[in-house]
């Protein structure tokens, strides 16, 4: 029977018996893989685990630094699953429909349920590959933010793309009327302008004007007679 993740610690010296049943309560806590707690909370040195890995699982782990998942890969596990387990996955291969296998990247390959809950989200078979815990957060944040930016890049129209620009416009201009009456698409020719007051004479047109003043309380009646008188006296003068 293959060791567990506590068991290869213990065995390589990096974690004591009695902090066993500690770490393992606080990632029942924490609601987090094992693997965390290990190099998070009690400190104990990842490269020195990788080892261990090695050693015990004859497991080759991937370089993180040439390491890159591919899109396809991705695609078939979520990031909040990922980050839940701290997985990610490196390669799909096989055709979709049968026989589908999912290179996964795992900071504890000896994780079975991890394995398993893969295994049944993608479909695929899962071949774990050994990656150092902060590569694999890292791995998480830089792959996931590419594929998000490809997919908001498909969503963008494509470069000189207008808005409406596949659109005919059928409606004629409007025809303007002439000083003659006659239509004209002459845009520059425009119709005059016509007050009624224009019909009438200066007297009336005084007289309206008068009346507007008196109306509006402007002037008094009594000041408008008496200025007529006036008017009129120096007249006969």
């Amino acid at each position: 029977m293959a060791k567990t993740l506590a068991q290869i610690a213990v065995d390589a010296g990096l974690l004591s018996r009695a902090d066993v049943g500690r770490a393992e309560q606080m990632a029942d806590e924490k609601r987090v893989p094992l693997v965390v707690v290990l190099i998070r909370e009690l400190g104990i040195d990842e490269v020195a685990l990788v080892g261990a890995f090695r050693r015990e699982l004859r497991m080759l782990s991937v370089d993180p630094r040439a390491v890159k998942p591919e899109t396809d890969a991705l695609r078939e596990v979520s990031r909040d699953l990922c980050k839940r387990l701290r997985v990610v996955p490196l390669r799909v291969s096989g055709p979709p429909e049968d026989d589908k296998e999912i290179w996964l990247a795992m900071a504890d390959p000896t994780d079975m349920g991890s394995i398993a809950e893969v295994e049944r989200v993608t479909g695929a078979m899962v071949d774990p590959a050994l990656l150092p815990l902060s590569a694999i957060d890292e791995l998480i944040e830089r792959g996931y933010k590419e594929l998000n930016t490809q997919v908001v890049k498909r969503k963008v129209a494509k470069p000189g793309k207008v808005f409406g620009g596949n659109v005919t416009v059928h409606t004629k201009p409007h025809e303007r009327v002439g000083a003659d009456g006659d239509e004209t698409s002459d845009h520059s020719r425009t119709v005059p302008f016509h007050q009624i007051a224009d019909e009438a004479d200066a007297a009336t047109r005084v007289s309206a004007l008068v009346k507007v003043l008196i109306d509006k309380g402007v002037i008094a009646e009594e000041d408008y007679e008496t200025a007529i008188r006036d008017l009129l006296r120096r007249r006969g003068e």
